[in-house]
């Protein structure tokens, strides 16, 4: 019965199946005595869904109109656009001198995504993704008939600028047209984030590429916010996005669920930087037309949320000071997993900041995840690793799993 199209596509055993097994393990062993590593979510010391409160109490406070109507356009009111500019750039929003910018409202960073490979790459081409990833981009991609390579993220501790050159120049060659993307800063699932010279010389690859082709850049930023380095040096590479070769486009993913805790709002936005002003015309059109035809519009309430908090200075300072709270905690709860990682020989991919550490495996990776359960402890599989959700697990039982990792590895990897 099903479209030729959808044979074979399937999620496979992912985060939400993982967490149906620690629930059982927390009902017969108790909460106590399990260490759940594998949700995306930030939970605070209690292991409770932690939220930003000034956000919580705004939002449950909203008139009913704005809770339940639809949205007053189809890409999103203009009041929310303009609150995804005042938080993607910051100060920086003013510099954007020899460059036109889109948004255009989405359910998540999610939809974001979708919405960039459906409106940009055709069917059985193929786009570039970073070797340790989010898994949704295989599949996203997949899902609108595209093919993916990878390129490798590391050399040694820094980005692998030589690889990413090889791999974007080729495709530029052989396909005519490049959509890589970059997650960053904060990567998922490694926590890496490039420093403002690597963004140079990517920009400068990608520079080199028009030579042969058009280029996307979708650059995922839904852990902006969590950058240990804070807003303003989190964002300065964004200034290179101004005065970019036509044949550059800029998309930037924005979610609304980790910077305000708001992960079921469903609320993102895609935001389109090109110094061609017919670019944007058609990005506006183009993503507009995919919202209809895909989920119409994103929610009401979630938009005008981030609109008044935009709006209004006092509620916003509440907002980033909640959130600075818990960047320190994710801040102590990194240090005390490098440290132990450190004493007990536990390798990891290099790490800046953000949610997540990777711990990458070559081999036996099967065997140690299943080691770990056994041990009461879960983790998520990755392609070449397993990741480590600092977001979630507290400090007391974050000093705890380098020693019981590194345990499983040496016992199948000699």
């Amino acid at each position: 019965m099903l479209a030729s199209r959808m044979i074979g596509k399937a999620l496979g055993k992912g985060v939400f199946e993982i967490s149906r097994e620690v629930k059982e393990a927390e009902m017969k062993f108790g909460k106590e005595n399990v260490i759940n590593s594998t949700i995306g979510t930030f939970y605070g010391e209690n292991e409770n869904l932690s939220v930003l409160n000034a956000v919580e109490n705004y939002y449950k406070n909203l008139p009913a109109n704005e809770l339940f109507g639809y949205a007053s356009d189809i890409s999103g009111s203009n009041e929310y656009k303009e609150a995804v500019k005042e938080n993607v750039f910051d100060i920086y929003k003013d510099t954007f001198d020899k460059a036109f910018i889109g948004v255009t409202a989405t359910p998540g960073g999610t939809g974001a995504i979708h919405n960039t490979l459906k409106a940009y790459m055709d069917c059985g081409e193929t786009v570039l993704l970073p070797e340790f990833m989010w898994e949704a981009y295989k599949h996203l991609a997949s899902a609108n008939g595209l093919k993916f390579e990878t390129y490798s993220l590391f050399d040694g501790d820094s980005f692998n600028l030589l690889d990413f050159s090889k791999k974007v120049l080729e495709m530029a060659k052989t396909q005519k047209k490049v959509l890589v993307v970059i997650n960053d800063p904060c990567q998922n699932p490694t926590g890496y984030s490039l420093s403002l010279e690597e963004w140079k010389k990517v920009i400068e690859i990608l520079k080199e590429a028009t030579q042969y082709g058009k280029v996307i850049l979708l650059n995922d930023i839904a852990y902006i916010d969590y950058d240990f380095r804070g807003s303003v040096n989190s964002r300065k590479y964004m200034t290179l996005f101004n005065g970019l070769p036509e044949d550059i486009l800029v998309i930037m993913a924005f979610s609304m669920s980790k910077s305000f805790t708001s992960y079921g709002l469903r609320v993102g936005a895609q935001v389109a930087i090109s110094s061609n002003k017919k670019i944007i015309e058609e990005f506006d059109v183009a993503s507009t037309f995919l919202c209809r035809t895909s989920w119409s519009n994103t929610t009401r309430g979630g938009m005008k949320l981030l609109a008044d908090i935009y709006s209004n200075e006092k509620l916003l300072k509440k907002v980033e000071d909640e959130r600075e709270e818990k960047i320190v905690l994710l801040e102590k709860r990194a240090e005390i997993f490098l440290e132990e990682s450190k004493k007990f020989g536990l390798i990891t991919c290099p790490f800046r900041s953000g949610f997540f550490i990777t711990i990458p495996l070559k081999e036996n990776a099967k065997e140690i995840i299943d080691d770990l359960k056994a041990k009461k402890v879960f983790v998520l599989p990755i392609a070449g690793g397993i990741r480590v959700a600092l977001c979630s697990v507290p400090c007391e039982k974050i000093k705890k799993l380098p020693e019981i990792i590194v345990q499983s590895i040496k016992k199948f990897n000699k």
